[in-house]
């Protein structure tokens, strides 16, 4: 009897594009926010509760320590300009 493996793919920042939802885990909560920017060199997201922009390296550092999540919705989690 042979077991199956499963491949599973790591998330990095190559999957966040503008537009994107993610979770981000900070220490006094989480929060939901959708990519606005995506460079060679950072990441920024914004949401109700938080703003982030991190470096590529630092976003592949926070998907490995479980602290970011891409989230499957349909929403936009950025704040609108009024």
């Amino acid at each position: 009897m042979s077991l199956h493996r499963r491949q599973y793919l790591r998330i990095t920042s190559d999957a966040l594009h503008p537009g994107t939802t993610v979770r981000y885990y900070y220490r006094t909560g989480s929060s939901l926010a959708t990519v606005v920017e995506r460079t060679d060199g950072v990441v920024t997201f914004v949401g109700e509760d938080c703003d982030g922009r991190f470096t590529r390296s630092q976003i592949d550092r926070l998907f490995d320590e479980g602290r970011l999540e891409v989230v499957l919705d349909d929403e936009d989690h950025a704040r609108t300009a009024e």
